[in-house]
């Protein structure tokens, strides 16, 4: 299969709780997820824009062709594991995220999730946000060196493994 070079991130547009409202997705989208890859590595990253086209086709296109998929599953949003589930039908190279707290799924929890820390205002929130930085760069360069790693529980499954 030919995989798009990118990193296509799936996250809620709008308000999913009091914490998170569209503000706060998109600035998790432009300051923390884009900022930060973009800091160690020249891949473009994007996520879904409401455009006149068929925008579910535009995402199922890129759930199956692009080359990393970086899933935020904080506040366990249908959308985003719908879509999970369709990325992980077809492909690896999947990542999964999640602010600390949020309740995990157990068919989500058995594979690594990457953890962020709810903002705040104790000392340890930077510390905890540059781990999270550092793990997810890990992530990264593991996806693009180790592409046929399996992080798909169904590719697994269907593989015999």
């Amino acid at each position: 299969m030919n995989y798009d070079r990118k990193i296509f991130v799936i996250m809620p547009f709008s308000k999913t709780t009091n914490d998170h409202t569209e503000t706060y997705w998109t600035n998790q989208f432009d300051y923390l997820l884009k900022a930060t890859i973009g800091n160690f590595i020249d891949i473009p990253i994007e996520r879904s824009k409401p455009v006149r086209t068929d925008i579910l086709r535009d995402i199922v296109k890129n759930l199956i062709f692009s080359q990393i998929v970086l899933a935020d599953i904080t506040d366990l949003n249908a959308n985003v594991l719908w879509e999970l589930g369709v990325r992980q039908s077809f492909t690896n190279g999947t990542i999964v995220i999640a602010e600390k707290g949020t309740p995990i799924p157990f068919d989500i929890s058995i594979k690594g999730i990457l953890l962020y820390p709810k903002l705040n205002t104790d000392p340890k929130y930077h510390e905890e946000l540059e781990k999270f930085k550092k793990d997810l760069k890990i992530a990264i360069n593991d996806c693009l060196t180790n592409p046929e790693l399996s992080d798909s529980h169904v590719l697994e499954t269907l593989s015999g493994r």
